[in-house]
């Protein structure tokens, strides 16, 4: 145990006693959490229901997994979570690698990269999506681990950012969470706006590229998962053929669609949500 598990296990025990008065933003949050977990809602709230909650509202499956990966116990490869990511920095286009080697390349040829862990990929971000996350970019941190959180994994800077990373305060994280989603609503285009970005980027039933302006690029991963079948579960290759009927780079409108929240996954299966 250390202070990032307890720090999840106390926000834990403060979720649990929002639910019970019926707190508006941390009632909305945990029913967002369960659905995309595809957990069933409990008829009272107890405390281990909360855990997975506030593991599931930091980027992890359920409280072990975040136990075991805040606790610096995971091995090499394994699922990292979506700790270092999450809806606030959406809209940076950043490097993605499958490869941990391909990742350290790039961020030997950018001085100005930073290594991070996503699930069982790898991202190589700028100091603006650290900015945006609420962590530091100053040297004393980073030098020490080669600007790589990788290779830092369980070491006292690791630590330190992962702090700064939950430093926020405990209940104005549950609505903060709430107001990113809502801004997720707010990001839909009306029909006409619809209709003018399809004209643009879809010719002869393919993308002619993929929008960087994210409430463009929300129209086409709109359009694309519609066509996915509600309740079926996906295995990636499935996606990955859907995909590549509309554009090469299928890998990137995958992860799209699971960081926009328009699906989940787990266990290597998709689902829409």
């Amino acid at each position: 145990m250390n202070a990032l598990t307890t720090e999840i296990k106390t926000r834990a025990r403060l979720l649990q006693k929002l639910l019970e008065t019926r707190n508006t933003a941390a009632s909305k949050r945990a029913l967002i959490l369960s659905r995309q977990r595809q957990w069933e809602i409990p008829g009272s709230w107890q405390l281990k229901h909360c855990m997975n909650l506030a593991a599931a509202d930091v980027g992890f499956q359920n409280w072990e997994h975040a136990r075991i990966v805040l606790g610096g116990e995971a091995k090499p490869g394994e699922d990292m979570g979506d700790f270092w990511h999450g809806p606030e920095v959406s809209v940076f286009i950043n490097h993605w690698y499958a490869s941990y080697a391909e990742a350290q390349a790039q961020l030997q040829a950018n001085e100005a990269g930073y290594l991070l862990p996503y699930r069982k990929q790898y991202l190589v971000v700028t100091s603006d999506y650290l900015q945006a996350l609420g962590v530091s970019a100053a040297a004393e941190y980073w030098d020490v681990i080669g600007r790589d959180l990788v290779q830092g994994y369980g070491s006292a800077s690791w630590l330190n950012l992962a702090q700064q990373r939950l430093q926020s305060s405990r209940t104005e994280r549950f609505k903060a969470n709430w107001d990113a989603s809502q801004i997720m609503l707010d990001l839909q285009s009306t029909e006409v706006e619809a209709e003018r970005v399809m004209k643009s980027f879809v010719k002869d039933g393919r993308l002619v590229s993929i929008p960087e302006q994210r409430k463009k690029r929300l129209v086409i991963l709109r359009w694309l998962v519609e066509q996915l079948q509600f309740e079926r579960r996906y295995v990636e290759a499935d996606i990955n053929s859907f995909l590549l009927q509309f554009h090469s780079d299928f890998a990137t409108l995958r992860r799209e669609f699971i960081m926009n929240g328009l699906m989940e996954r787990a266990e290597g299966e998709y689902w829409r949500v």
